[in-house]
């Protein structure tokens, strides 16, 4: 397993979930160990690379207030694998005894979600499927599926488009979320039809040629790299521009030459201030992966802030309750709303990439 350790603390002795820790020594600080797992290796590699670095920045700028706890952030790669990501879970539970763990897509956060519960540790995933959130704590944060999937529709509609091909990973929450997007476009009288794939397809030609055939030139669709970047590629070879093309799970890295122009609805993209402060600090524009993951770390630092004890770490339920009490806080980027079901809320948007960034579209 890779593993990235990123320290902002004195080494100290612990014990995890959230029971007592030895008494600090004199001049430091009691110790939070948060856990993280991103796959930074395979081929999701990217996309876990800008969430690493957003936990990474959102650590570092922590650093500058007046902490009352040290944090010390474990890292590991998991290659968006399950036998993997189970392994590191268990190691982050019973070896590295961790307080708070963060996980990224929802293989992952459905893996962990038990083991919270069982362990009675604090667990914040980045990830759309709001299921991953039930029980006491577990938390998701992304934009809802039905959120997505209006501004999406109704981008459709303004742009007079009459039939859209729905190429569909076949992953439960992808597949879901496809299902209900074609339901809404036909509803709206657009004409669609639906084809899915197995993870690890590199020919989709014949599936394109078949919608060609069928009158189908604008096609949504649906996974994450390498499938997306396969399909469009695949797409340009018989003359379909990205302006007929809208992405779903695919925004990932932001490449000029391949996804300029594409339209994706999602989650939010950052404000200015942090776009900014995240390109000079890794070079390149963040991503909805980084923003969600900087939040969703600094989110757990106040919760262990706002509750903390002298000498000690705060009971784990004093920190689940201080986070299921907020109802509406500043995110990083937008206004976020806590719902009911342990869900974070981030208002869906409709945005195109252009240049290697991701711009917001009015509708």
């Amino acid at each position: 397993m890779k593993k990235i350790l990123f320290s902002l603390m004195i080494a100290a002795t612990l014990t995890a979930c959230g029971e007592k820790t030895e008494t600090p020594k004199e001049n430091t600080k009691p110790v939070v160990k948060i856990g993280a797992i991103f796959p930074l290796s395979g081929d999701s590699a990217e996309s876990g690379e800008y969430a690493r670095d957003a936990l990474i920045m959102a650590m570092e700028d922590a650093k500058k207030q007046n902490l009352k706890y040290d944090y010390k952030v474990l890292i590991e790669d998991d290659q968006f694998k399950s036998k993997l990501t189970a392994a590191i879970t268990n190691k982050f539970i019973f070896q590295d005894k961790i307080n708070a763990m963060l996980t990224y897509y929802a293989p992952a956060g459905f893996i962990f979600k038990p083991l919270a519960q069982q362990n009675k540790i604090v667990h914040l995933s980045n990830t759309w499927e709001e299921k991953v959130g039930d029980g006491e704590y577990s938390f998701t944060q992304f934009a809802s599926m039905p959120e997505m999937i209006d501004v999406g529709v109704k981008y459709l509609v303004k742009n007079n488009i009459k039939k859209v091909a729905v190429i569909s990973e076949m992953r439960a929450t992808s597949e879901e979320f496809a299902s209900n997007f074609t339901k809404e476009m036909e509803k709206k009288g657009i004409q669609t039809r639906m084809d899915t794939f197995t993870r690890g397809t590199l020919d989709f030609r014949l599936l394109i040629r078949k919608f060609l055939n069928e009158g189908y030139e604008y096609f949504l669709v649906n996974s994450i790299k390498p499938e997306f970047d396969i399909i469009v590629k695949q797409l340009h070879e018989v003359g379909i521009t990205n302006d007929k093309i809208m992405g779903i799970c695919g925004e990932l890295t932001p490449a000029k030459e391949l996804y300029n122009g594409i339209v994706f609805p999602g989650t939010t993209i950052g404000t200015k201030d942090f776009n900014d402060r995240y390109k000079i600090r890794f070079g390149r524009y963040p991503n909805y992966a980084s923003v969600i993951t900087y939040d969703l770390a600094l989110l757990l630092v106040k919760a262990y802030e706002e509750n903390a004890i002298k000498n000690n770490i705060p009971e784990v339920e004093k920190v689940i309750e201080y986070i299921k009490k907020i109802q509406q806080y500043d995110c990083n980027a937008i206004k976020c709303t806590m719902m009911n079901n342990g869900h974070i809320n981030n208002p869906a948007n409709l945005r195109k990439c252009v240049n290697a960034e991701y711009v917001l579209i009015e509708e």
